[in-house]
């Protein structure tokens, strides 16, 4: 039997009371969740796990300046592309005359600006090729938080870029600690259930109604 949500409609979004979502937990929020935003976040994850079947999930929280006056949607773009490429870059330069067959990743993500915000403050999750990243750092500095250095500090570049004055410290991490999603192992579905509950968060509605209010939340493209 299909699982039947409970919903009700509030604007151009549907709001869900529901627990669940297709058999996962559900984050509670007392004014509902944005059932389409759910959607797409089951989305990118099943097609991250399809296409990689260890992942390695990371939250980063990015700010911009207070006066920030540019589009963060373009700074978001810029950031995305300019890590996947960099990333790519570091894996080849690692992974050459080795025997792991290196392919070119995608860097899946979902991102949410922040309820209590109206655009200098949002929620990022990154999925990663657990298998394919975990060669990465060296010495003291695990490959771990070698990514979350990358992470905040590309964020920082491409703010400043567009921003047109230093800038540093703009992400952060309150712990630099990731999560682990490992299809092949027997703990899968508690770990599937236990993120999908942390990320659904990101799908709370946005209370601000401004310009923006359209492109508060977005994810990574389906796969090529």
């Amino acid at each position: 039997m299909a699982h039947q949500l409970n919903v009700t409609h509030q604007s151009a979004h549907t709001i869900t009371h529901d627990r669940t979502f297709n058999g996962k937990p559900l984050y509670y929020f007392e004014d509902g969740l944005v059932l389409e935003y759910l959607e797409k976040t089951d989305r990118v994850l099943t097609e991250a796990l399809n296409q990689y079947p260890r992942i390695f999930a990371v939250h980063i929280n990015l700010n911009l300046p207070s006066d920030f006056g540019g589009d963060y949607l373009t700074v978001f773009t810029h950031f995305f592309r300019i890590l996947e490429s960099e990333t790519n870059e570091l894996c080849k330069d690692k992974y050459t005359d080795r025997t792991y067959q290196y392919q070119q990743t995608v860097i899946r993500y979902i991102w949410t600006t922040a309820s209590e915000s109206t655009s200098d403050h949002h929620h990022l999750i990154l999925l990663f090729d657990r298998d394919l990243f975990q060669n990465l750092g060296t010495g003291r500095e695990g490959w771990g938080r070698f990514l979350y250095k990358k992470v905040r500090k590309t964020w920082d570049r491409v703010v400043e870029a567009n921003y047109s004055q230093p800038c540093s410290g703009l992400a952060y991490s309150p712990t630099n600690e990731g999560f682990e999603l490992l299809s092949d192992a027997e703990v899968f579905p508690l770990q599937l259930n236990e993120f999908f509950y942390r990320i659904s968060r990101l799908a709370k509605p946005i209370a601000n109604q401004n310009d923006h209010r359209n492109k508060s939340f977005g994810c990574s493209h389906d796969s090529p």
